[in-house]
């Protein structure tokens, strides 16, 4: 069970990015009507519960494998809810006949709310499995366990307010859409280099779950790879773009 201030933070960042969303549904790339806008919401919210959970497993598969059922289903990834919630509404856009993009009207909303989770998952010591390696920089975080770690939610919060002015740069406004890809992209990309600090690339603390590596990544990392790959032509696109403009 998540510890009371990481489920209190999860779910403002959840309500605050729900309210973002519902705010610029007025924008020109976002459904006009309710029953449209419902969907889309309800196909991300499906999309993101499964992904977030089917990659927790994956992640930790060998540490729950003699765990009760609860256990499997009880962890949330971050990457795999944007993945997941990526499938959710591309195939609700399927059923509901919405050909038009509505990637941009997510930014804003995942931003923040990813931001105010990130708190949570900061102040909540070890149980939510997000915290980084000992290090002996002068700003480790001692989690619970007396030792100083890489407080990897606060690196992570930082690379999120980087990435919102990134993808304000111009080279993403030229396309429908391109800004919830560039969002997403810098993202993966962030998540690849940030979890190298974190098990299992160090030791797990003890007493908590220890993630699996497959080579020279992890499942959440691999996840990202192949979400990157997902966006190689948009990346071929830009770098198009940007060497004609200098």
């Amino acid at each position: 069970m998540l510890p009371a201030v990481h489920l209190a933070f999860e779910t403002l960042g959840f309500v605050v990015g729900g309210m973002l969303y519902w705010r610029s549904a007025n924008a020109a790339t976002q459904p006009p009507d309710r029953t449209t806008r419902w969907g889309l919401l309800a196909g991300a919210a499906l999309g993101a519960a499964a992904g977030s959970r089917i990659l927790y497993m994956l992640q930790y598969r060998t540490a729950l494998a003699h765990e009760p059922l609860t256990a499997w289903l009880g962890g949330k990834t971050i990457v795999g809810g944007l993945l997941g919630g990526l499938v959710g509404v591309e195939t609700a856009k399927l059923l509901l006949k919405w050909q038009r993009s509505t990637g941009n009207g997510f930014v804003l909303p995942l931003l923040v709310g990813m931001a105010i989770g990130r708190i949570g998952c900061q102040l909540s010591g070890l149980s939510d499995l997000t915290y980084g390696n000992v290090t002996t920089l002068p700003w480790g975080w001692n989690y619970g366990d007396g030792l100083l770690r890489h407080p990897t939610a606060l690196y992570e919060i930082i690379g999120l307010a980087g990435l919102a002015w990134v993808v304000r740069w111009r080279v993403f406004a030229t396309r429908a859409g391109d800004r919830f890809r560039a969002f997403m992209v810098g993202y993966l990309l962030l998540r690849v280099s940030l979890d190298t600090l974190k098990p299992p690339f160090g030791a797990a603390a003890a007493g908590t779950l220890a993630p699996d590596r497959w080579g020279a990544l992890s499942p959440i990392q691999w996840a990202c790879v192949a979400g990157l790959a997902y966006y190689a032509r948009d990346l071929a696109r830009w770098a198009t773009q940007g060497s004609a403009r200098a």
